[in-house]
């Protein structure tokens, strides 16, 4: 660092500030120092600077699980987000379990990391009190917490009327809900009640038979399917799928069964994943703004860890659109 502040005829503070990425130095001063040290080959010791400033430049990201596309295309994000702040990214998987996410909060996982983004399914409002005291956590996802976790939602209960008035518009009356519908997750139960008001809205009837239980896989959404049609339930005349991936699993069956799809029943999943725009027929899909999603989990991350808050709200909602393909046209 001596040689560096020597090289561009700056202080050893002024170094050190541009190597901590400090806002407060003057732009041609920054490239002088940065221009200093490509030419000495100098290469900040992380180790040491963690020790120093008691930080790693390491963030957890806590997803549940990679099955669900949305989950790596948002992971793809926040990695470019952070890297563009200086920081390391760390995957850690929960599987879906409770306890697993209870861990990133109050258990020894968090050691290793500055701070952590979590995508989280199981949590309620009350352990957000049992996070460790001084560990800064973005919460994304449906259910926020208690004791000031800062939290990032998609908007589960409008995206999901949007999609049932899209299909009412085209004369749809029979609506079919697949999805995850027990009680304990919140991203189910804020898609249950979108669409039931959706449906009210519409002046359609909710048929108890059409809410159709299953996981957040293909697999499971084209069990469910298969399952539906060949016990002799009353067919739908669309389907609104919970997620892309159960969309998916639902076309599967749909197609083995000789249903066609859109004519005799339409089609429309969530989150607008990569393949929603390949799959035959393409697949009608609430697209989340997952680019502001990780931008405002990274930003607020980094606010938290470095001290320097950025003036946004701790709650905030992202947008989304519903792009309409051939499955519901």
């Amino acid at each position: 660092m001596h040689d560096v502040a020597r090289a561009a005829g700056v202080s050893q503070r002024t170094v050190s500030n541009v190597v901590n990425d400090y806002a407060y130095v003057r732009p041609e001063t920054r490239r002088r120092v940065l221009d200093a040290m490509a030419e000495l080959g100098y290469v900040p010791n992380a180790a040491a600077r963690s020790l120093r400033s008691g930080r790693t430049g390491l963030i957890a990201l806590v997803v549940p699980d990679f099955r669900a596309r949305i989950f790596a295309d948002l992971a793809g994000q926040v990695v470019r987000e952070a890297e563009a702040l200086g920081y390391t990214v760390l995957i850690e998987l929960t599987e879906r379990e409770r306890e697993r996410e209870l861990k990133v909060l109050t258990g020894s996982r968090n050691q290793l990391t500055d701070g952590a983004i979590m995508m989280a399914l199981s949590l309620r409002p009350e352990d957000g009190r049992q996070r460790r005291p001084g560990y800064p956590v973005v919460l994304v996802g449906d259910e926020a917490l208690e004791g000031g976790v800062p939290h990032i939602g998609i908007p589960n209960r409008e995206a999901s009327k949007a999609v049932v008035r899209h299909l009412a518009a085209l004369g749809r009356r029979r609506l079919m809900l697949l999805g995850h519908l027990p009680a304990e997750h919140q991203t189910g139960r804020m898609r249950l009640r979108g669409f039931l008001e959706g449906l009210a809205e519409a002046g359609l009837m909710a048929h108890e038979e059409l809410l159709v239980e299953a996981g957040w896989t293909r697999a499971e959404g084209q069990q469910a399917i298969e399952e539906h049609l060949d016990a002799g339930r009353p067919m739908p005349d669309a389907i609104f799928a919970m997620n892309d991936s159960l969309a998916f699993g639902a076309l599967r069956a749909l197609q083995e069964r000789g249903v066609r799809v859109p004519e005799e029943v339409a089609l429309a999943g969530f989150d607008d994943v990569e393949e929603a725009r390949y799959s035959t027929p393409s697949l009608t899909s609430v697209s989340p703004d997952v680019e502001a999603l990780a931008r405002n989990a990274v930003a607020m991350l980094h606010e938290q860890i470095s001290g320097r808050p950025g003036g946004r709200e701790s709650r905030i909602v992202v947008d989304f659109r519903l792009k309409v393909r051939e499955s519901s046209q």
